[in-house]
């Protein structure tokens, strides 16, 4: 075992003293380090375009999450047992940007200078207003717009119950703020 050590031992010093013979050492030492930052600049730019994407899927995400919380609300009535909420969507939801407004107000008077007065108001909306966020500009986000629901199912195991039943129709139709028409309520296997 000591002879298998010393011949790896001499093996390794004659391996480092091959490569201390090499006149340009830094040079390849230079490129070596240069491949791996490249490799990184590579492994962030990837990233850093995953988290711009994933803004697109963070509407799914919050729609499945409404649904998970409302099954929790309605799981909570007496007699409701386990409760399943499904809600479909019109759509995604729809993100309102701030812009730059020029208004041009012209007012004229009539020549008598009587109290005939013509208004002519004109407003341009054309250019997005750009906020700079950790050295990002982003556009400038002023309202977002939920879609419309059209339609709700619940699946419930007290949904047998017409007491049960109402307060789910109704619990669900307050927590969505919408018409009791559109929610569908069936009795769980």
């Amino acid at each position: 075992m000591n002879d298998e050590k010393k011949t790896l031992k001499d093996k390794l010093k004659e391996s480092f003293g091959k490569l201390g013979r090499i006149k340009n050492i830094e040079v390849i030492i230079c490129i070596v380090l240069i491949a791996v930052m490249l490799l990184l600049y590579g492994v962030v730019k990837e990233n850093k375009a995953e988290k711009k994407t994933d803004g697109a899927g963070n509407a799914a995400v919050v729609e499945k999450s409404a649904a998970d919380e409302l099954s929790g609300v309605l799981s909570g009535i007496k007699g409701a047992g386990a409760v399943r909420v499904f809600i479909s969507y019109d759509g995604t939801a729809e993100t309102v940007y701030a812009y730059d407004s020029n208004v041009n107000t012209t007012i004229r008077e009539d020549d008598s200078g009587g109290a005939t007065l013509t208004t002519k108001t004109v407003e341009e909306s054309s250019v997005p207003v750009f906020v700079t966020v950790n050295g990002e500009k982003t556009p400038l986000v002023t309202k977002t717009l939920a879609p419309k629901i059209l339609g709700v199912v619940i699946v419930a195991e007290g949904a047998g119950d017409i007491t049960v039943r109402l307060q789910l129709l109704r619990a669900a139709a307050t927590a969505l703020d919408i018409n009791e028409e559109v929610i569908e309520i069936f009795i769980m296997n």
